[in-house]
């Protein structure tokens, strides 16, 4: 990375002390107690079939790329990248690709070959064509010469490494790690979200048990740089062996890293009820976890940033999980921009004229197109899901039964939500809280006259913030 080696950058320090209040501790340090037990209950969701035992049950494979073509995007939403490699060009692993501003992380090369072209592909979990490197791999998977860097001393250094590493949430979303650590509030508890409360997937749980020692390593070191006085890993009870993992490594480290469960109940790994229950503080719609004293992280991001500050390792793969109708299922490190049709033959899968789910069954999607690829926020791939998932059914008319009521773990009233949505009624809509709503789809699941409720819902913020 001679012309984009790891430097101050004068940018990005000013954001982040933008983002920071260091003067004085913010109000809620001063009126927020700390409850002593940290499970707190919240009303609704969903017990679900797991079929975790479909994957969780193998160590996690290496994928060998072979020579391949590979299609790295670089755009995930509103956020895209500058692509700074020709046609022609050659790249090793890990080698910058793509560069963005102060709030766009850095894209790399996942692999060495030769780029072909800067062109349109549909990314696994992306409705449309997003802009990419097109990368013929030469099979040789060759890193490009690291150099030992120094452990970031400063939060605003920490933030200069995430970006330029390329570093986003895991967990979906997929929003930039390193704004996440900028607008940081000075926070006294770090929460890790291990929860992982989707049918199928088991992605978080392989790396758990099997990267135990340096989850807590990372989450030692960030605690110190930011400041933090408690840290929490939160896992759902169906987790058994990744709890009595983390616990083992937390002992032998020597830490104060705290285990806890979460109920086994979708979706206790939302945001809002992770929070909720992990440290009895609530999120109100439209704040932030900083707003509160709180930085959270999914656990592969996690693993991902410790990657980045100690072996100074750009994010180029992610712990993938393989399952539903296949031969072999299980979990596979696997290169971002790898094609979707090598994992299927990987996997032993059913034919493409079957629904491919990209992510679990409640907050996923369909495949968008058999040549998509793996990006960094592609988490599960289930094959033949139409034989998991319910059919579609044509929706009918709201029967006031209120299930809808029941099972929303935000205590919001979906039926009401709804027919203000079909009205455009927005004074009633934002009287009713929808802003509230975190879109887990526990209502629509439940609906027996099969209405749209989570899309409508959707659709409708997004009207509203129009």
């Amino acid at each position: 990375m001679s012309s984009h080696s790891l430097q101050n950058n004068e940018r990005t320090q000013n954001l982040v002390r933008a983002r920071r209040k260091p003067q004085q501790k913010p109000l809620w340090h001063q009126m927020l107690a700390f409850a002593s037990s940290p499970q707190r209950n919240w009303q609704g969701g969903l017990e679900l079939r797991g079929y975790k035992e479909l994957s969780n049950s193998t160590p996690v494979a290496m994928i060998e790329v072979g020579n391949v073509q590979l299609a790295i995007p670089l755009e995930r939403g509103r956020r895209s990248v500058q692509p700074c490699v020709q046609p022609g060009q050659y790249v090793r692993k890990g080698e910058v690709i793509g560069i963005g501003d102060d709030n766009t992380p850095w894209v790399h090369a996942s692999t060495s070959g030769i780029v072909e072209r800067i062109d349109h592909a549909y990314a696994a979990d992306s409705a449309e064509p997003v802009m990419s490197v097109i990368l013929n791999a030469d099979g040789l998977d060759e890193w490009i010469e690291r150099p030992v860097l120094e452990l970031p001393q400063t939060p605003e250094e920490l933030v200069e490494r995430a970006m330029q590493m390329g570093i986003v949430g895991l967990g979906g979303a997929g929003f930039p790690t390193g704004l996440k650590l900028a607008g940081a509030q000075q926070p006294d508890l770090l929460l890790i979200n291990g929860a992982e409360c989707e049918p199928f997937l088991t992605c978080d749980d392989r790396l758990m048990r099997e990267r135990a020692d340096a989850l807590i390593e990372v989450t030692d070191y960030l605690a110190d740089l930011m400041g933090i006085t408690l840290t929490r890993f939160g896992i759902e009870t169906n987790k058994p062996e990744a709890m009595a993992t983390l616990r083992a490594a937390s002992r032998y480290a020597r830490t104060q890293v705290e285990i806890c469960p979460l109920p086994a109940r979708y979706p206790a790994g939302g945001q809002p009820l992770m929070i909720k229950s992990l440290s009895g503080r609530n999120l109100a719609p439209g704040s932030l976890p900083a707003d509160i004293g709180v930085l959270a992280l999914n656990v592969a991001t996690l693993y991902a940033l410790g990657r980045a500050i100690f072996h100074g390792e750009p994010l180029v793969r992610r712990v993938l999980t393989l399952t539903g109708d296949c031969e072999r299922p299980g979990n596979v490190l696997v290169p971002v921009g790898y094609p979707v049709s090598e994992l299927r033959e990987i996997a032993g899968a059913t034919p493409d004229g079957e629904l491919t789910q990209v992510g679990g069954p409640m907050m996923g999607q369909p495949l968008p197109n058999p040549a998509a690829v793996i990006s960094k926020t592609s988490s599960c791939l289930i094959f033949g899901a139409e034989r998991f998932l319910p059919a579609i059914q044509s929706p009918g008319s709201c029967i006031r039964c209120t299930r809808c009521v029941d099972v929303c773990p935000m205590s919001l009233r979906p039926l009401d939500l709804y027919a203000a949505a079909e009205r455009q009624d927005k004074a009633s809509l934002q009287e009713l809280r929808l802003d509230a709503c975190i879109e887990c789809g526990s209502c629509s699941s439940t609906c027996p006259s099969n209405l749209p409720l989570r899309e409508t819902f959707r659709q409708s913020k997004t009207e509203l913030r129009a």
